[in-house]
């Protein structure tokens, strides 16, 4: 499979998580910080720092206004870019901290390797809460073993879209004295997904299917998903099919 990679801008005014995630922290989040362990952290234990306990806390409590607003998210910006019917995609985000100091993730990787074991056909969806500089972001390659890494150099408002489950992607150092906090997440258009695929996820032991690590959404029930045209043309289709 191959897909640009690119830096897209969103409407962070209409989708706020900046503001919905500072509520539970309760404190300006590029300043988040604790004297954890930083170095070699292993697969797993680099997303259970006591800033993602907190989040996910909250999502498992129930969290009905972010999941709303992830779900518009997804059915407003990322499903109309593609041009399947049906879109899964992960049923909620993973935040990442990388603290001053530390990496957010420690082990380079793409997402289909041996340690993560995702599946082909997913894309992968990179939107920072807190501004990204070369030392605190994520370095991809744009081509799968080029090794042509470059920084996601990023403002709020802006998410990344590429293909990284081939591609690698990895951390360094954050040498500044801001944390970054980011969401990642990943969508399989329609056509790509294997319904026998048989991995499970790497630290939740979830299978990639609906109704466990995906959710699922069908163009025809999600009218925000089409632009006008083609809500026309839907209803065009429609009435032909009618009169058949």
């Amino acid at each position: 499979m191959e897909i640009d990679m690119k830096i897209i801008n969103y409407d962070s005014s209409k989708y706020d998580f900046l503001k919905i995630v500072s509520e539970i922290y309760d404190a300006d989040l590029q300043k988040l910080d604790s004297s954890d362990k930083k170095e070699s952290l292993a697969l797993g234990e680099d997303t259970h720092t006591p800033f993602h306990k907190k989040f996910y806390s909250r999502v498992d409590a129930g969290w009905p206004e972010f999941e709303k607003l992830y779900q518009s998210f997804i059915e407003e910006v990322i499903f109309p870019m593609f041009e399947d019917d049906v879109l899964l995609y992960q049923t909620l985000p993973n935040i990442r901290v990388q603290r001053p100091e530390a990496k957010a993730v420690y082990l380079w990787h793409c997402d289909g390797d041996k340690d993560h074991r995702h599946p082909p056909g997913e894309i992968n969806i990179f939107l920072p809460l807190t501004k990204c500089e070369e030392s605190n972001t994520m370095w991809v390659e744009s081509i799968p073993g080029l090794g042509d890494f470059q920084p996601l150099v990023m403002e709020y408002g802006q998410f990344f879209i590429g293909y990284l489950n081939r591609c690698r992607h990895g951390n360094k150092v954050n040498n500044t004295s801001n944390t970054r906090i980011s969401f990642d997440f990943r969508v399989v258009p329609g056509h790509a997904h294997d319904e026998s695929f048989p991995e499970r996820t790497a630290t939740a032991n979830l299978e990639f299917k609906v109704g466990q690590y995906y959710k699922k959404m069908e163009r025809e029930n999600t009218p925000k998903t089409k632009n006008q045209e083609e809500n026309k043309s839907s209803a065009l289709r429609r009435q032909h099919g009618k009169r058949k």
